[in-house]
């Protein structure tokens, strides 16, 4: 086992050269997401993901995580990006959060696929 730690970085995959570059391009996609989960508006998430990932949430999945969550949550008040790390080759991007309902912070994992045009949500986690 090595010891040494080292810092990596950030990994951005197929958008952009640097991190401003990136996020320009997948932030906008996160705030429709994160929009999208607050208000129950599936269309708008669905608008935003991966065919994949949408095989695995549907509308009525999507609909009953909204209603045992959303209420615990409340609306979303700050987000702060701590890192873009690589997930199997595409950019996963990791925030912490607050919500007007809990003191806590709350986890988000976005993972974004290389493999689109435009940037598509294959994995979201919010815990």
């Amino acid at each position: 086992m090595n010891d040494d730690y080292q810092q990596s970085e950030d990994y951005f995959g197929c958008f952009g050269k640097n991190a401003a570059e990136a996020l320009a391009l997948l932030m906008p996609v996160v705030d429709i997401a994160l929009k999208a989960h607050e208000t129950g508006d599936y269309q708008a998430f669905r608008d935003v993901m991966t065919d994949s990932l949408a095989a695995r949430i549907t509308p009525e999945g999507f609909q009953n995580a909204y209603a045992a969550i959303a209420p615990q949550l409340g609306q979303l008040t700050s987000k702060r990006l701590i890192a873009a790390v690589n997930r199997a080759g595409n950019p996963r991007l990791l925030f912490v959060a607050r919500y007007t309902n809990t003191s806590d912070d709350i986890m988000i994992n976005i993972t974004f696929t290389n493999d689109a045009e435009a940037p598509l949500i294959n994995e979201m986690w919010i815990e």
